[in-house]
């Protein structure tokens, strides 16, 4: 018989109703009178001489495990695969982050660290599992009277404390020896504890080691207390009734979400935003605690966040300045059912309370505030910088300034997602707001601006496409200015006169509401114009010098504008008008000024095109007819 080949076993069980992994080895184990890690050794999933039981199989085992354990036990392949969380993956999106990729969670890139800290940072999973001892002591039929209820697979999901079929809180410490279950040592993490002991232990036996001192023998005494006796388990927490209901309710919501009935197989499947922002948002009450302590639904609770939070805290202000890094403490979630609940519940109570991105950023950005402001910097670093935030939830944690995203090497780039769900793409926007829009849209807020001057329309129509370009695309405004083929200085130019004109009034957020009004109508305009496409067909192209002559024909100082500058103002016109973007950027007039040629003189004569009072005469025609020629040359850059 080969390695890859294992012999069936003598016998084996039929697992239960989301069973977990360990819960199966254990049940499997004394029924044969084994060890669990003998088990696994026969069934192809442990490894090493010690028959080490891996954690990360709880997560998913490899398909060769796969093949190998359903060889020995008898089992069906999918139904080995359901002893595992990754059945979960597609509604519990935290089971999904793998180590060894990039985790911002542990301020370093490629973490392979310690699988317990790594996984209960991410609230991705539990391996000291809690418990229900009413499921544990079975359903009263004969397999479960003699092995007794299935240690389920959902309890090992840090989001579920309460077990809604008896009512209760999950317990997660054993009644005798009152340690974790299963619990990790020294940072390592197992798929059960002791799997090799010769000791012929129930499946509802605690397998935690009880330290002592004397011999050998002693301190590896195995606790062996039986978890499905309720009347063992004392209340961990008393919880006045409504707490108590409000949590239970709780728990009902979110195996709603998690563990959905089966859908049609042509339905849209939950992203899984909503339980990550839960996570993401408990963590955050974490980071900034007690900033949050109002929003818990009652004092009880917030009590018992603070019996979590205030520890942590406590831990980090006294670490010495060159170990603050050491944050991990921050992110796992409460083992205490109780405290796990009264986290979770606030974290909900801020979503429901919050019907809107402005909702949502009312009661998210007053934590992020007081993360950023008493947080050590590394911590905020490890959670504002981390991948995976929901688009609301980012936009509401992100820092503003004058109607933008801030920029600067202190801001996350995680959060500046687009400010807003956008129909048109950051290549639709024009780097220079068309007049008619701002005709349309701005003209009443540029009366109001308390120190406007004659160029604050200008500055407006520039800033108004930059944060056109930061609702569809996200980023800074720096990163938009790229993005848009805007000079970063002339963008900063730009935005900081208009700060000194409009100062720190609410005329900000007038802004912003304008610019909302303004993106609603471009998401229902039926044909936009990839103004990207045009500048990019038209970065090298100049007007044919007999498409000149006609535009100018019968026009008054058409000689005189042919004799100084040739097509030159023809090309810098039809460029503008192709590509709605300011003349001032035009490719012609960048290579005139690194060949150092004489742009001034031309710059000056384009000006007068643009300055609304000479709008008359021979330059109006001329603008007219420069109009309707750069709609062709539009079209014919699309085409092209």
């Amino acid at each position: 018989m080969t390695r890859a080949q294992h012999r069936p076993l003598a016998r084996s069980l039929q697992p239960l109703p989301e069973e977990s992994l360990p819960g199966y080895l254990l049940r499997l184990a004394f029924r044969l009178g084994r060890s669990p890690g003998r088990i696994a050794e026969l069934c192809g999933i442990s490894s090493g001489r010690q028959r080490r039981l891996t954690a990360d199989h709880l997560l998913e085992l490899p398909a060769r495990s796969v093949a190998s354990f359903a060889q020995a036990s008898g089992l069906s392949e999918a139904e080995v695969r359901g002893l595992a969380l990754n059945r979960y993956a597609s509604t519990y999106p935290a089971l999904r982050v793998k180590r060894g990729s990039e985790s911002s969670q542990t301020s370093r890139k490629g973490y392979f660290g310690s699988v317990s800290d790594f996984y209960s940072a991410s609230w991705g999973v539990n391996f000291s599992s809690r418990f229900c001892p009413d499921c544990l002591a079975g359903d009263g039929s004969p397999v479960q009277a003699a092995y007794g209820g299935a240690w389920s697979l959902r309890w090992h999901l840090p989001v579920v404390f309460a077990c809604t079929q008896h009512q209760r809180l999950l317990e997660f410490r054993c009644p005798a020896c009152h340690d974790p279950i299963n619990q990790s040592y020294e940072g390592r993490a197992t798929l059960i504890t002791q799997p090799s002991n010769s000791l012929r232990l129930h499946p509802l036996q605690c397998r935690n080691v009880i330290s002592g001192g004397g011999d050998r023998t002693s301190r590896m005494r195995i606790c062996g207390a039986r978890l499905d006796q309720p009347a063992g388990h004392g209340p961990a927490t008393r919880l006045p009734p409504a707490d108590h209901v409000r949590l239970l309710d709780l728990q009902r919501r979110l195996n709603s979400l998690l563990f959905p009935l089966p859908a049609p197989a042509d339905e849209e499947q939950p992203h899984g935003w909503a339980v990550q922002d839960l996570i993401h948002i408990a963590q955050l009450i974490t980071l900034s605690w007690p900033a949050g302590r109002d929003l818990a639904p009652s004092d009880g609770l917030a009590s018992l966040i603070d019996h979590h939070a205030a520890p942590v805290h406590a831990h980090l202000q006294n670490l010495p300045a060159q170990r603050r890094a050491h944050h991990r403490r921050l992110w796992p979630y409460p083992q205490d059912s109780a405290q796990c609940g009264a986290l979770l519940a606030t974290a909900q109570s801020v979503l429901d309370k919050s019907a809107g991105d402005a909702a949502l950023r009312e009661r998210v950005r007053p934590l992020a505030q007081s993360a950023f402001e008493k947080a050590p910097p590394g911590a905020c670093r490890s959670f504002f910088g981390r991948p995976g935030f929901s688009p609301s939830l980012a936009r509401a944690m992100v820092r503003r300034v004058h109607g933008f995203y801030a920029a600067g090497p202190l801001e996350y780039a995680s959060l500046r997602v687009p400010s807003r769900a956008c129909l048109f793409t950051v290549e639709e926007v024009p780097s220079h707001l068309p007049v008619s829009w701002y005709d349309e849209y701005f003209t009443d807020f540029a009366d109001h601006v308390p120190l406007a001057n004659l160029y604050t329309v200008r500055h407006l129509r520039r800033a108004a496409s930059l944060k056109l370009a930061e609702m569809t695309a996200g980023g800074s405004w720096r990163r938009c200015a790229e993005v848009l083929d805007i000079p970063v200085g002339q963008a900063r130019s730009a935005l900081v006169k208009l700060r000194g004109q409009i100062g720190d009034s609410g005329l900000w957020a007038r802004f912003e509401d304008v610019a909302e009004d303004l993106a609603n109508h471009l998401d229902v305009i039926p044909e936009r114009i990839n103004y990207a496409q045009r500048r990019r067909a038209l970065a090298t192209w100049q007007m044919p010098a007999e498409d000149w002559t006609a535009l100018c024909s019968g026009l008054p100082q058409a000689n005189r504008l042919t004799a100084q500058y040739g097509t030159a103002i023809g090309t810098v016109l039809a460029w503008t008008e192709a590509t709605q973007a300011d003349h001032y950027l035009c490719p012609l007039l960048d290579s005139m000024r690194t060949a150092q040629n004489d742009a001034a003189r031309l710059i000056g004569e384009l000006s007068a095109f643009f300055t609304p009072a000479n709008h008359r005469g021979g330059r109006l025609e001329l603008r007219c007819r420069i109009a309707r020629y750069a709609a062709r040359l539009g079209d014919e850059a699309r085409a092209g």
